[in-house]
């Protein structure tokens, strides 16, 4: 009998001890998100339902966007001038324009989804580019809802620009290492480079 309350003392005692672990290391990387997330933009698009075909739409529409907002963003080649501040004034200014857009490119397709973009403060889980780990916290976003908006979701980087659509774990080209690295500065770079943790199969990356 002691010996079976012993272990049930234990397995108490292990299981408070990773609660607190993981509640201290949200807390850290949620501390690091408030110190870096001024200069980032990031991109959040939640499709109309977890049907197979709105999950694909989802994807279309996630490229089709992107496209668009860095199109009217660096078409007179002012790559060097572009600030945050100009990418949220642009989508914000442009927003009716971009929806207005997506719907007719889903229109084309047979959807008559409706579409929703707006700029908002938004809480992000710990994600991982490359080597570059971003920490769980609230960012500033543009949030991209279609129709009923109750679909898996999927998100990037819009500033500095990390959003690259061909694989979630793509090893990060140089020039978004730097310009990541210009906006955060050094120190808080260096804790964002990290070896990512083994992929889990089957399990998608979803916002809580």
């Amino acid at each position: 009998m002691k010996r079976i309350t012993y272990l049930f003392l234990s397995i108490i005692c292990l299981l408070i001890s990773s609660l607190l672990f993981g509640a201290a290391k949200r807390a850290e990387h949620e501390a690091l998100a408030a110190e870096i997330s001024p200069g980032i933009l990031r991109f959040h698009i939640l499709a109309n339902s977890n049907s197979r075909e709105d999950q694909d739409l989802k994807l279309e529409v996630r490229s089709f966007l992107l496209d668009e907002i860095y199109r009217g963003l660096f078409s007179d080649n002012r790559n060097d001038s572009v600030t945050k501040e100009d990418m949220v004034t642009y989508i914000t200014t442009n927003s009716t324009s971009l929806e207005q857009k997506a719907e007719t490119y889903m229109q084309r397709k047979g959807y008559q989804y409706p579409v929703n973009i707006r700029i908002a403060d938004t809480y992000f889980p710990t994600k991982y580019y490359g080597d570059i780990q971003l920490p769980c916290g609230t960012y500033q976003a543009a949030n991209v809802s279609i129709g009923n908006g109750e679909g898996h979701n999927w998100w990037c980087v819009l500033y500095p620009r990390l959003c690259f659509i061909d694989s979630s774990w793509t090893v990060l080209p140089e020039s978004s290492k730097e310009e990541l690295e210009h906006m955060v500065g050094e120190t808080n770079y260096k804790k964002l480079v990290c070896q990512r943790p083994a992929l889990k199969l089957g399990l998608p990356e979803l916002l809580p």
